[in-house]
């Protein structure tokens, strides 16, 4: 499972392979968001693969002893009495997959990254666990998220018209808000391409001024809960190991679907 879903990223988070199916999909007129034959084959047996689960989990006898979140999925039910269908169940493994697993893992990589060239920054973080605190934690958290957001931007789409700027815009109208420009505001964040975590001791993060997870209403349901898996990784990690950075130079970035991963922590795709 872990090497389908490897290819299905890499193919299509290559610059090329994307800009190729924009291509056609603007050739061909499509307005429905189906995917191509290309995607179909990636996509396909992964959707084997996870749809072949769903049908041993829900033919398993003893199905309500089990514990993990597949299992509990399948035995969810709407308030109607009705149970999700394998087409439900599929798009909720694959958003926690890649949304839930693939992003949180990038911020990872990019923490360790910052972390380990920040003076006296591990060590800090290994006295704060072992006094059972994780307000540094917390801090390196957010610094990261906010010069490595691995989102760049978000979309939204107006409910209504409204001006920015005095541009007039219509109801409809797409926008893309920047969390990687806002992020970098030198009033709002001073020496912005610096990675201090200080910044956030004692200071909560502005609600339309980091915006790693989107904002307003739309805000991303996982928000906590990532922010609460890279602080116990992070702790636990430099608690029990000794890191040293693998390249004297910080790591790049590098463009990886709709996101934004060290250059050097995935395979070429």
């Amino acid at each position: 499972m872990t090497g389908l879903l490897r290819t299905m990223l890499d193919r299509m988070t290559s610059p090329r392979w994307l800009a190729a199916q924009a291509l056609l999909a603007t050739a061909a007129h499509d307005r429905t968001g189906a995917l191509s034959g290309a995607a179909r084959r990636l996509v396909g047996p992964v959707d084997r693969v996870v749809l072949a689960e769903i049908a041993r989990r829900r033919a398993a006898p003893d199905l309500d002893r089990h514990g993990d979140l597949l299992s509990l999925l399948v035995q969810a039910e709407y308030e109607d009495g009705t149970a999700m269908g394998d087409g439900e169940l599929r798009d909720e493994l694959m958003t926690l997959l890649i949304a839930g697993h693939e992003s949180t893992a990038t911020a990872l990589a990019w923490a360790f990254e910052l972390l380990l060239r920040h003076p006296d920054g591990p060590a800090r973080l290994a006295d704060e666990a072992d006094a059972d605190r994780d307000e540094y934690a917390d801090a390196v958290v957010k610094e990261t998220l906010r010069l490595r957001p691995v989102l760049p931007f978000v979309l939204r789409s107006l409910g209504r018209p409204m001006e920015i700027g005095g541009h007039p815009l219509p109801a409809g109208t797409w926008l893309a808000p920047c969390a990687y420009l806002i992020h970098r505001r030198e009033d709002l964040y001073p020496e912005p391409l610096r990675f201090l975590p200080e910044r956030f001791v004692g200071r909560p993060a502005g609600g339309s001024t980091w915006l790693p997870f989107g904002g307003g209403v739309r805000r991303c349901l996982g928000a906590s809960f990532a922010q609460l898996e890279m602080r116990r990784v992070l702790q636990t990690v430099i608690t029990r190991a000794e890191l040293v950075p693998a390249e004297t130079e910080p790591e790049p970035p590098r463009s990886r679907f709709i996101t934004v991963a060290p250059s050097r922590g995935h395979g070429s795709s």
